[in-house]
């Protein structure tokens, strides 16, 4: 049995722990002390700034907290708690290490130890709901309290980070298009070059053709092969050049399924010696369109050639189909078929985009060229993946409404 002595002496110390903690619940209440936190059996107390203070911390757009040596998390305020995601209370107490990203973790351990003496910053990525990272930007303090401890402030780098890809991406499509504005300047000119000597061979070939006429009946058929190749080169040049040559379009009538089978002409070399078969279904009797021959020319064999090269890795059967038909009283649609391995989903609203390209030697240029050309003659152009396999392009084209 204890003396009366010790009895009243610890009475003493209990009423005085007592007197302490009901202090510490009013202080709490009242916001003179921002946090109450037990680490092992260590208990840590930040007591309240001036009200200045604590409005500013408060009200600041950047997260801002109070962490012990080891991560533990003495205050937090709003901000910060609106940037993870997570209640105030559930940050209060527990480590700041749960809501940093694995691969960070090191790196905050390397920046807290370097805060005790001096401001250090870096770049780290949190965890947003405990799950989806965002890159933030912290600058760690020493605080200068009864107790040792750190003052952070978390700044979300979310929007700089995609304001300084958007102008990366810009930077990447600017130097695209320099570079694509040379090649069709190299291009016409190497247009205007063998456009030259094609017309030369052209002109011997007919000469030599002229002066054994009714004669050589072999020779005859091999000149004549050669001046219809040479012919249909220069068609070729000339419709290139025509497609690189910056000049207003020149709308007038047109019939689909004519521009059609002269496109075909311009690209069945290619699809014979690829060993790809092409294949033409045209309706009957279609209306005329308004628009641009040549324009409508390279839309079609941008879809073509876009076909050609889905059909690269494709083993087996080859096969693309041009197929024209009546949508609708006032529209005509223009489909070009493929049997190839078709797109990932992830690509399609990709497609139409400028500098957009699946192909390693792509420019990325096609479609977006193709969509501006439709759209300005007042049609639409889509792509969907097939039932088997490939895909299929279509563009529309209103017809001219007879008065």
């Amino acid at each position: 049995m204890k003396e009366p002595k010790n009895l009243l002496k610890e009475n003493t110390h209990l009423k005085s722990r007592l007197a302490e903690a009901e202090e510490l619940l009013t202080a709490i209440k009242s916001g003179a002390v921002d946090a109450l936190v037990t680490n092992d059996e260590k208990i840590f107390i930040l007591k309240g700034a001036d009200h200045a203070y604590r409005v500013f911390v408060e009200n600041m757009n950047e997260g801002a907290g109070t962490l012990t040596p080891k991560g533990i998390v003495m205050y937090c305020n709003n901000s910060l708690a609106k940037a993870l995601g997570v209640p105030i209370e559930r940050i209060i107490g527990g480590s700041i290490f749960d809501f940093v990203g694995t691969d960070d973790i090191s790196r905050l351990k390397s920046i807290l130890r370097k805060s005790k003496d001096q401001t250090t910053q870096d770049e780290i990525h949190l965890k947003k709901d405990n799950k989806k990272l965002f890159p933030v930007a912290v600058s760690c303090s020493p605080m200068k309290l009864e107790d040792e401890g750190i003052c952070m402030v978390v700044t979300d780098l979310t929007e700089r980070k995609n304001a300084e890809l958007k102008i990366t991406k810009q930077r990447e499509e600017i130097l695209h298009a320099t570079r694509v504005g040379k090649l069709a300047e190299f291009t016409a000119s190497l247009a205007h070059e063998i456009s030259q000597p094609l017309t030369a061979t052209l002109s011997y070939a007919q000469a030599v053709q002229r002066l054994f006429e009714g004669r050589e009946p072999e020779l005859q058929e091999i000149l004549r092969h050669i001046i219809h190749d040479n012919q249909r080169a220069v068609a070729i040049v000339q419709q290139l050049r025509g497609i690189l040559k910056k000049s207003e379009p020149k709308i007038k009538p047109l019939d689909i399924n004519a521009l059609v089978k002269a496109t075909v002409d311009l690209v069945i070399t290619d699809a014979t010696l690829r060993k790809d078969v092409l294949k033409v279904e045209l309706e009957s009797n279609l209306p005329f369109v308004y628009g641009d021959q040549i324009q409508m020319q390279q839309v079609l064999m941008n879809l073509i050639s876009n076909s050609f090269d889905a059909l690269k890795s494709r083993r087996g059967a080859r096969s693309v189909l041009i197929r024209t038909s009546r949508k609708d009283a006032d529209t005509i649609v223009v489909e070009v078929m493929d049997s190839g391995c078709g797109i990932s989903k992830e690509n399609i609203p990709k497609l139409f985009s400028s500098f957009f390209t699946s192909k390693p030697d792509g420019l990325g240029m096609g479609l977006c060229i193709s969509r501006s050309i439709v759209e300005a003659h007042g049609g639409r152009i889509e792509m969907k993946n097939n039932s088997d396999r490939g895909i299929t392009f279509y563009f529309t084209i209103p017809v001219i409404q007879q008065k």
